[in-house]
């Protein structure tokens, strides 16, 4: 993702987050780019990543920013579809997964873990590879058998592990896993690698534009990656003199 791109998803995924100093896990958090940079605003990050060298880099990515940085980061090496097993159930007030979603086996399995790790009305954002943007890429390029296969695989029935998914695949997975879809955005609509080189002018009118059709459709389903902010489903707990 380039620089651009990342501070767009961070604008986005600012404005979903409850306020600071709100407990925010980060579910495959890696190198911690989205983590230090959510301490920076002041929320208390805890990465959970399966790889100890990532963690490492995390840690030492936080150490850079400082002091008061770094002490609102933690590591916790684990799998991200254990999140209640390695933090408690209902401990977070919100949690962030991004690019990890399209990499698990079972999805399914991920996004319980996310909702029983939040506490009710938790807010989840969640950022994967879309695919219809895949499709389109793929049929741009020429190469129509492959651009065929990805639309083909709308209709195939739930989400195959380890492959990218459609705005429309996420919010009925989501409402499975006992979440409530509350917005959706795209990211990289119009961006590419080289636009980080782009002059000041350029610059701000790609941004610009890029803030104006997040939300709008066709832009959003076209976008390289879709941001999607969820609440956790509020169930009613029995009261006394509830039960007849």
């Amino acid at each position: 993702m380039s620089r651009l791109a990342f501070e767009l998803l961070l604008g986005q995924v600012l404005e979903a987050l409850p306020p600071a100093p709100a407990g925010v896990v980060d579910a495959g958090g890696g190198t911690g780019q989205l983590a230090v940079a959510l301490a920076g605003h002041g929320y208390r990050v805890t990465v959970v990543d399966t790889s100890a060298a990532m963690l490492a880099t995390c840690a030492q990515r936080a150490a850079d920013a400082g002091p008061e940085v770094a002490g609102r980061v933690t590591g916790v090496q684990g799998d991200a579809a254990d999140l209640p097993g390695l933090l408690g159930q209902g401990v977070q007030d919100a949690a962030v997964c991004h690019d990890l979603l399209t990499r698990v086996d079972d999805q399914a399995a991920l996004l319980v873990s996310l909702a029983e790790v939040l506490g009710d009305g938790g807010v989840l954002s969640l950022g994967f590879a879309n695919r219809d943007w895949l499709a389109l890429r793929a049929g741009r390029r020429g190469d129509h058998a492959a651009a065929l296969r990805l639309v083909r695989a709308g209709g195939s029935g739930p989400p195959a592990g380890g492959e990218a998914i459609t705005l429309g695949e996420a919010e009925t997975e989501l409402h499975k896993a006992g979440f409530d879809l509350a917005s959706a955005a795209g990211v990289g609509v119009f961006t590419d690698i080289g636009d980080d080189d782009l002059g000041p002018r350029e610059l701000a009118a790609l941004v610009e534009l890029e803030r104006l059709v997040a939300g709008r459709e066709p832009y959003r389903s076209s976008a390289r990656t879709l941001h999607l902010v969820a609440r956790r489903r509020v169930f009613r707990h029995d009261l006394p003199g509830d039960r007849l």
